[in-house]
Formats: structure tokens, sequence, C-alpha cells
């Protein structure tokens, strides 16, 4: 039996208990697993005063050293990693995946955390010493302020770790509202964050409704930039509500993204990458291989390749090991994967394999659906324009390279992309030309941290990760000096 989790919010340092709680249940089996504060604006005033407080006294963590806050965060990731294995657990069974996946997401956080760090270090700057001799000017990097971090419920950690340790790199403080289906870990990675030495204040989590929390983060003054990581249409009206005190935003929102396989592609490399990408955390992926598009000559080879080995695919409940597949996130968002699944029937797309929801023993309990693939799928079908958020592929061939690109940037999503061949001009010419923040080649969903993400179009606005998502979280400043004498001196004049 899981023990049930009992937290209250992380406000400056100490854990704040509310009234009201909001209960998280197993997307796998339905047992009760933890209990987070149902909090309100209240809250959240308390928790942006600390952060505020934290980020204006200069000496408490704004104004260190970069190399000081490199080294207190240093000591946080020696910590994270001690609890790698029970970070991983909560994750698994509050998200509904296979817990192998949760301790790889935990670990890949932590190497984001290690690059952040590191560039606590190097913060850029510079210098301009050649407006003459009587004049020096600096471009300074200041940290933004106090940063309000909203979190989805797919990938709790990893889409945190995105932003949190960079900010905290910079000099921010921060306040976190994770999504009230997976609070967990962000309440834990708080509190490790004091053990590890970064003072209070530095990183508050209020946890509850994005109605409530979300809405009141989002409107108050004492945020200086918003980071939101979900859904394109909340970063829209997070968008709009920053814009009436013009805020900084960072928005990392949705995709629909486009694996293109051409013919002379190394074929089972491509058949691994295509059903990694569509499967993988259930589908539940901003970047997500949803999109199948192949050249038409070696399609029904490849898409029977395609189909077997997806009816190998091992679903399981979150302890599963050896799972490649879990649950979906809860049974509102099942059914909404399950209306696109009858979507593309009743449009006239072929069903190849799965379109159906689990219902046997191990699984009735929970939110599973089978791996899902449709063949003959074209431009104007819902499974091909929108965001279904679940193990769905929609396949639609190409004859040529042109009509491949087409194809791929035919969608108002921009995140991601990826592309199979063996030919390095042709990798390099379709990568240029699709409109999309990140395009893998000859992979799928692997990168390393140097590298920012995000997205063109309607995917988002800024990037994270690399020293680009470092620098989403400082000003600039110029500083122009008048070196040696007095600078517009008042003409002399007779007493």
């Amino acid at each position: 039996m899981t023990d049930v989790r009992d937290y209250g919010n992380w406000i400056d340092g100490s854990w704040v208990k509310t009234s009201g709680t909001v209960e998280r249940s197993s997307p796998a089996n339905g047992k009760l697993l933890a209990r987070f504060a149902d909090s309100s604006e209240k809250e959240v005033d308390l928790a942006v005063k600390a952060a505020r407080k934290a980020f204006d006294d200069r000496s408490v963590w704004s104004a260190l050293p970069g190399a000081e806050r490199a080294k207190a965060i240093s000591r946080w990731i020696e910590l994270l990693v001690r609890d790698t294995d029970k970070l991983a657990k909560m994750e698994a069974e509050e998200v509904g995946k296979p817990i192998r996946f949760a301790r790889g997401e935990t670990e890949w956080s932590i190497e984001l955390a290690r690059y952040a760090a590191a560039l606590a270090w190097q913060i850029p700057s510079d210098l301009v010493s050649n407006a003459g001799d009587a004049n020096l000017g600096l471009v300074i990097r200041e940290p933004r302020g106090v940063i309000a971090m909203i979190t989805p419920w797919n990938f709790p950690l990893v889409t945190l770790f995105q932003k949190l340790p960079y900010a905290l790199a910079a000099g921010c403080t921060v306040v976190i509202k994770p999504s009230e289906l997976t609070s967990s870990t962000t309440l834990e990675i708080a509190a490790l964050a004091k053990e590890a030495g970064i003072p209070d204040g530095v990183i508050n989590v209020v946890t509850g409704s994005g109605s409530a929390v979300g809405e009141a983060l989002t409107g108050h003054r004492g945020i200086d930039m918003i980071s939101f990581t979900g859904s394109t249409a909340v970063g829209k009206r997070i968008a709009a509500r920053a814009a009436e005190q013009m805020k900084r935003v960072g928005l990392e929102l949705g995709g629909k993204a486009a694996n293109i396989v051409f013919a002379d592609a190394d074929i089972d490399a491509a058949i691994d990458g295509v059903l990694f990408g569509y499967i993988l955390n259930q589908g539940e992926e901003c970047v997500q291989g949803t999109r199948l598009l192949i050249e038409e000559k070696i399609a029904d080879e490849f898409v029977g390749n395609l189909v077997e080995r997806s009816k190998k695919i091992r679903t399981g409940l979150p302890e599963d090991d050896q799972a490649d597949l879990g649950a979906l996130i809860h049974e509102k968002h099942m059914e909404k994967v399950l209306g696109y699944i009858q979507s593309g029937l009743d449009e006239g797309a072929r069903l190849e394999v799965g379109g159906k929801r689990l219902t046997d023993a191990t699984f009735g309990k929970g939110f599973f659906v089978a791996p899902t693939i449709f063949s003959g799928v074209t431009p104007a079908m819902k499974i091909f324009r929108e965001e279904i958020f679940g193990p769905v592929l929609a396949v639609t061939t190409f004859k040529t390279v042109d009509e491949a690109i087409a194809l791929a940037n035919d969608t108002n999503y921009g995140l991601g992309n990826g592309l199979w061949t063996k030919d390095i001009d042709k990798a390099i010419q379709v990568s240029r030309e699709l409109k999309s923040g990140t395009v893998y080649v000859n992979t799928f969903l692997e990168t390393t941290v140097q590298m920012p993400f995000g997205g063109y179009k309607e995917s988002g606005i800024g990037r994270e990760n690399g020293m680009d998502g470092l620098l989403e979280f400082t000003e600039v400043k110029s500083v122009f000096v008048k070196l040696g004498k007095r600078a517009h001196a008042l003409p002399h004049t007779a007493g």
C-alpha cells in the first residue's frame, strides 16, 4: 500500500498549511497518492512577498558572486542525485509513466542543473573601449527579478529544470506553481534547496488550480516575469494578462512535430525513432512525433513494419521497469484522446493498429490507450492539424522534398521536427527550411544541455536551456562613463 503524501505550500523556507486540499490519485490504478494545498490569492501574495524580499536584499542572492551561486546550486545537485530514486518514483506514480522513463527524466533534470550552475560563472557582459579616450561603455546583465514559473503535469521535473536552475544562476528568485496533479517532486526539490543552503525565500512553491493560483500569479504586480510551459491556449491568455503590466514572458507551448522519412534513410533506425517519438510519455509530449511524413515509394513496407513493432509495445503500471507505455494523466484527457481517434475514423483515415482503451483486469482501473496508427491522413483532418497529446500517429505520404517540407510546415505550431536521410546535403537543406525551433536529424528527441529549446509560431516565445536559457532571466543595462572631465558643463557666465 502506497503511503499517502501530505504537503503544504513551501514559502520562505517553511511549510505553510492551508485549509483546503487537492487529492491526487494514481491514473494507473486509482489509488490515493498525495494531498496538496489548495491555495488562494492569499498564499500567492505571501510567496511573492517572500521572493521579493529575498531578491531586493541583494546580499541574500541576487548580488552574490556568480561563483557563490554556482556552489550553492552544486550542493543542491548533490542532494538531487542522492534522492533520484525517490523523486523518480513520485514522478512515475503521479504522471502514470513507467519508472524507467521517470528515472531518466530525473537524471536529465540534474544534467540541466549542472550546466546552469556552470553558466553562473560566466554570465556575459561587454566593455565598449573604443568610444574615445574620455568615454567608456559597460554593457552588463542583471537578474530580471522575481519569476513566476508555471509548469505542466507531463514532465514535472524536466519542464521545471529547463527554467529553475537557470533563473537561480542568473540571480533571480522564484515562485513556482506546479500542476495540481503532479506537485510532489517540485515541493521536494524546494525543500532540498534549503538543505543545500540556498537562502529562504529564493524558491517558493504554491500549489492549487490554475484558475486560482495561476491567475493570481500572472496578475501579481510583484512578479517581474512569467515563465510558462503548457498549452498554446493558456499561453495566449497568460501573454494577454502579462501585457497589461508589460511583464516579460517566456512561453513553451504546444507542438505538432513531424518525422520526415526519406527513401534513402537508414530504415531500421528511422522505425526506431518514429516509434519512440510517438509513444514516449504516452504521447503526452509537446515535441511528440505525432505526424509521420513518409516518402511514397517506401510507405507501405515502412508502415507495415512500424505497425508490427507497435503491437509489441509493452504497456505497464508505473512500477513495471520493463514497460514502454503507461497511463494517460486522467479520465477527461483519455476521453479527449479517444475523441481524436474517433475523428480520424469519421474523416476517413485508415486505422492500422490500436484505437481503443485498455480495459482488462490489469489496466481497466486506469486510463490506458493502446498505441494507435492511422494511415491515409490528409492535411485537412483534425488528427493532422491539432495537438492530440496521446499515443496516436498520423501517417501522410509525399513524393518530393519540397512536398515534404510543405507538409511539415503546414501547421500553426513550430516546436520541433525530425528528418531521416543519409544525404547530408538534403539534411541541411531541409533543416534550414523547416519552421521549427529544433530539427532532429537521424534521431528524435535527442539533444544536449548546451542547445537552446523553444518554438516558432504558436509554439512559444523565448528559449530555454543553453546560454539562451540563462539570458532569458536577465535584463541588459548600458552604463556610459565619462572619464577625466565633467560632462555637459554649463557655460561660464560673469557674475
